[in-house]
């Protein structure tokens, strides 16, 4: 019958296993040989490292560098200035004939001026973001996307706080690989 199992199958299953682990009341065996692992050694994790070649950019430097606390000094300046020029420009609000000759003569200036005002509002707080996190040597990509809108804001004199912006972006630029990430 092809179901009933030969003898010599049956000792085998009958047969222990080979030895891989050893009991408590039994003596280990002879140490491998150093120079040929055995079938199931487990290389080290060091044979699988990527080749020094291969790796990416240049990982951070190994001394400290003041460069992005100094890109978020001029990160936080500008969008201080640029708050400073904004709270300047509602305080001093013009004459009410002054407002109505200005709506009067060219409500577009007044629509543009208004929206440049509201885009320099976000880009002051994006820049003070920016700078915070140029402090932290947090997350460069997103500190770099706040150094870029800090100059848009508008301070006092309209381009004052674009300017501190721009070396604030340009200081960020250098310091890249100061950054955590």
């Amino acid at each position: 019958m092809a179901d009933d199992p030969s003898e010599e199958e049956e000792k085998r299953r009958q047969s222990p296993p080979p030895v891989e682990f050893v009991r408590p009341s039994e003596t280990q065996g002879p140490a491998p040989p150093r120079d040929q692992p055995p079938a199931a050694w487990v290389p080290r994790p060091e044979d699988y490292q990527v080749p020094p070649g291969w790796a990416g950019p240049a990982a951070r430097p190994v001394g400290p560098s003041n460069l992005p606390k100094i890109a978020a000094v001029f990160l936080l300046l500008s969008g201080i200035l640029g708050m400073a020029g904004a709270i300047i420009n509602a305080v001093s609000l013009p004459s009410v004939s002054d407002y109505a000759n200005f709506t009067n003569s060219s409500p577009e200036v007044l629509a543009v001026s208004q929206i440049c005002g509201l885009i320099s509002i976000w880009s002051q707080a994006l820049a003070i973001l920016g700078g915070v996190m140029a402090w932290q040597r947090m997350n460069w990509k997103l500190t770099l996307v706040c150094a870029i809108f800090a100059l848009f804001t508008l301070g006092y004199f309209l381009v004052d706080a674009s300017l501190v912006g721009l070396v604030g972006l340009i200081l960020t630029v250098l310091a890249r690989r100061y950054f955590a990430t």
